[in-house]
């Protein structure tokens, strides 16, 4: 036990090191040039109210609520593909194993794929507009759903636990589209972050802190409505009225749908579709085959580095901030740091890559900064919750015993705590390896950058052979994370 712990430890220095040297990570640089990062973000406040109440209902309210019915839409449409998807791909009740296997790879090439980057796609075959982001979304959650859905129908005992678990997932990715939403203007695929990047672009900087003050708020209200829905979900189960929840989220979208209008597509340009297949179906194999540093194993590796090195950094502040914000412990003053790790959340991944890069210029080292901050907010959310379900009893037990404080924690309170807390690393990791895949839209490293200028220079059979090197990424770190669940799964069953 002893030796497999140190070799474990050395693995994990020596993965450290080598992204360290890999990212051009430079302590000294940033605190050199860290200030221009708390500069900029400074001007953002006070937000410019004179921009509020010039144009607010057309400046602000349009793209919001035009996101808003994006995030929306592509829920409810994902949710019924994620419905259908789970059924199909199910072995109790597909029999016929080859539609099964087809339908399952679909699944996971779509899963794996970020969503900025099938906006960006979807803008080649419908154009610009809303009906990009929608379909981005819709395909990104139907995969996700049908994924989550068949793992929990073929492992779940009951079908009611089965619809439970389903509407608890689509209730968690309507969180997490409100925030993919806020982005998609980013690739002209409609929503506020067209008007949050002309901001950006031109440095109006308390424009921009209006703009994420209001998408604070949006978030804000979404977690909260989504918290109360899965409490009431639950409470419910006993009644059995569970269609509440697809009740509600029907309302909202029949909401939005008055406020917006059915957005009109246009025509979907089958060329580029043609050629889209064409580049993924036939990839460039030796870009993908090559060792050079602009081939894909070497970009794959330097977004593996961010990755790995953003979800490190983020989980040793977000070990901290969980703590400070459980009411167990702190009590009401534990608000303000809950609402200090949502503006972590709710600011767009983009946005901290645009800030970071003014700091250490282009490159992998505003990657490892940007989703470092893009994991706090995450992660100290899962770990919050692994607090808040453990039992103290244990603890407080040592503790009347004589046993010291530390000793304690060791023995009664980690051993609850750790499982959680490496299932919410794990999956953080798997995250950040996709969303590491978009930072190049702001040139802050990895495989995006060489993925976004093939794809605006029309080379697909490049842009393929990127694609598929993101895909066979995130399928990795998936099968990693899903290994070690089940093996947790077998040691706690044990």
């Amino acid at each position: 036990m002893k030796w497999s712990y140190l070799v474990r430890s050395v693995t994990v220095v020596l993965c450290l090191l080598v992204s360290l040297w890999q990212t051009e990570f430079s302590l000294p640089l940033l605190w050199e040039r860290g200030h221009y990062f708390i500069d900029t973000a400074g001007r953002m406040f006070p937000p410019d109210t004179s921009f509020l109440k010039a144009s607010f209902l057309k400046a602000i309210l349009v793209p919001l609520r035009d996101t808003m019915y994006i995030s929306l839409l592509g829920t409810l449409l994902g949710g019924i593909i994620g419905a259908v998807g789970t059924v199909l791909c199910n072995g109790y009740i597909n029999q016929w194993k080859t539609a099964r296997i087809v339908l399952k790879a679909a699944v996971h090439v779509f899963r794996c794929i970020p969503v900025l980057i099938l906006a960006l796609l979807c803008t080649f075959v419908f154009g610009l507009g809303m009906w990009s982001g929608i379909i981005a979304i819709t395909l990104s959650t139907g995969a996700v759903l049908s994924r989550l859905g068949y793992e929990d129908s073929e492992n779940a005992d009951l079908h009611t636990a089965r619809v439970l678990e389903y509407l608890a997932n689509l209730l968690y990715l309507l969180e997490s589209n409100v925030r993919n939403a806020a982005v998609l203007g980013f690739v002209g695929a409609g929503g506020i972050g067209l008007l949050l990047n002309e901001k950006l672009a031109w440095r109006e900087y308390s424009k921009v802190g209006m703009i994420l003050c209001v998408l604070y708020l949006v978030v804000l209200a979404t977690e909260s409505l989504s918290g109360f829905l899965r409490v009431h979900l639950v409470e419910s189960e006993t009644k059995h009225k569970k269609w509440q929840i697809s009740v509600v989220l029907c309302v909202f979208f029949i909401f939005f749908s008055f406020l917006t209008g059915f957005p009109a597509m246009s025509g979907v340009n089958k060329t580029a579709l043609a050629s889209i297949a064409e580049g993924v179906v036939s990839p460039d194999i030796t870009m993908m085959l090559s060792l050079a540093t602009d081939a894909v194993p070497s970009l794959l590796f330097e977004t593996l580095c961010i990755a790995f090195l953003g979800t490190l950094g983020g989980t040793v502040f977000a070990l901290l901030l969980s703590v400070f914000s459980c009411f167990r412990f702190f009590g009401f003053a534990a608000l303000l740091t809950r609402l200090l790790l949502l503006m972590f959340r709710s600011v767009p991944v983009l946005v901290y890559g645009l800030l970071w890069i003014r700091v250490t210029g282009p490159g992998p080292f505003a990657g490892v900064l940007t989703m470092a901050l893009c994991s706090i907010g995450l992660l100290a959310k899962r770990f919050l919750i692994a607090i808040d379900s453990i039992d103290l009893k244990p603890y407080y037990a040592l503790r009347a015993s004589g046993v010291n404080l530390l000793a304690a924690v060791r023995w009664a309170v980690v051993p609850q705590l750790l499982p959680h807390y490496l299932s919410a690393v794990i999956y953080r990791m798997d995250i950040n390896l996709r969303e590491a895949a978009v930072l190049g839209l702001v040139g802050a490293g990895g495989i995006g950058t060489p993925l976004v200028l093939a794809m605006n220079h029309y080379e697909w059979k490049q842009a393929g052979a990127l694609l598929w090197g993101i895909i066979l990424l995130a399928a990795a770190a998936g099968a990693v994370s899903e290994k070690y669940r089940r093996s947790y799964r077998l040691r706690k069953a044990r």
